[in-house]
């Protein structure tokens, strides 16, 4: 018996209902599952089985994210449809630390923050998996020294632990320590199988970054790659469904539609980073002052009225300055 029908069981009291599949939407779940489950090979298969011996495709076993699904357009809008569908049953089968890693991808790092805060025992505080996605949620929440201060502990455990040096590679470079990072960075490249793939063909920065590819699963590393001029939008956004998760990654993004004139772009991604990532100063900083160049370049004093007041509040109770 295959892992997921031991996970999803037999609905004995489930009426027939004639399966009906759509091919989009059940390779849309099996890339979701993967990265809830943190099976970036995807090694597990789905399967839901009727008492009749049917199989169910998922958009039928899941027809209620499925209905919701079609009507979402971003990418990790959809997965967050399905990430609550997959909780409501299946959330005893994660361990802590993935349990962490699916609030990351979903964008809610405080909740992952709450769980360590509430849930974590002395065992856990020995795994270097659990220490590494805690060093994540606060490197998210851009609290860059209680990040460093975990991922040390993780990598005193296992100091080849190949998470744990991305994360604290990403956590130096956010630093400002980027010759620390940048060295970081090639040696868990040279530790990789990226020669090996050179060797077969090309290597696309795609296949570098992505979740699936393993060799780099950096934001971080993804903003330095598409910082070449070569680089065009369309790889900007296919990267940014990898790491919209993240508002250095995010912000980044909007400060180079700047550069290219897509300047509503620009500030429609800075604006909406900061709603969901207020604890990220370059973003919500940059978005005050770009407003305000905005308003006067168009000789308006409403544009983004409400949006100036809820910066200007939080960068006030940090006691941040504004930009020049």
């Amino acid at each position: 018996m295959s892992f997921f029908k031991k996970l999803f069981g037999k609905q004995q009291n489930t009426p027939k209902s004639t399966p009906t599949e759509d091919k989009a939407f059940t390779e849309f779940f099996e890339d979701t599952l993967s990265r809830y489950l943190q099976d970036p090979e995807k090694e597990m298969t789905f399967e839901f089985e009727m008492p009749d011996g049917t199989i169910l495709p998922p958009s039928v076993a899941f027809v209620g994210a499925y209905e919701e699904w079609k009507n979402i357009q971003s990418v990790w809008d959809q997965r967050s449809v399905l990430y609550r569908s997959l909780d409501e049953k299946y959330t005893q089968i994660l361990k802590k630390w993935q349990f962490l890693e699916r609030f990351i991808v979903d964008r809610y790092p405080a909740m992952g923050v709450k769980f360590v805060q509430e849930k974590a025992t002395d065992k856990d505080m020995e795994d270097v998996e659990f220490l590494t996605s805690t060093a994540r949620c606060y490197f998210f929440l851009s609290d860059y020294e209680t990040a460093h201060d975990f991922i040390q502990k993780a990598l005193k455990i296992d100091p080849k632990h190949k998470r744990a040096k991305i994360a604290l590679a990403d956590i130096l470079h956010l630093k400002g320590e980027h010759e620390a990072s940048h060295k970081l960075y090639h040696e868990i490249l040279e530790e990789s199988d990226i020669k090996k793939i050179e060797e077969d063909g090309e290597v696309y920065l795609f296949d570098i970054v992505s979740f699936h590819g393993q060799l780099l699963h950096s934001s971080v590393y993804a903003v330095s790659l598409l910082s070449d001029e070569r680089i065009e939008e369309d790889m900007w956004n296919a990267v940014a469904e990898e790491f919209y998760h993240c508002p250095y990654f995010r912000t980044q993004h909007a400060n180079w539609l700047f550069n290219k004139d897509e300047n509503l772009k620009g500030i429609a991604k800075l604006i909406s980073t900061t709603q969901e990532f207020p604890e990220h100063k370059l973003a919500v900083i940059n978005a005050h002052s770009i407003i305000l160049q905005f308003r006067e370049q168009m000789n308006s004093s409403d544009l983004w009225e409400e949006d100036l007041q809820r910066l200007t509040k939080i960068i006030e109770k940090r006691g941040w300055e504004f930009a020049e």
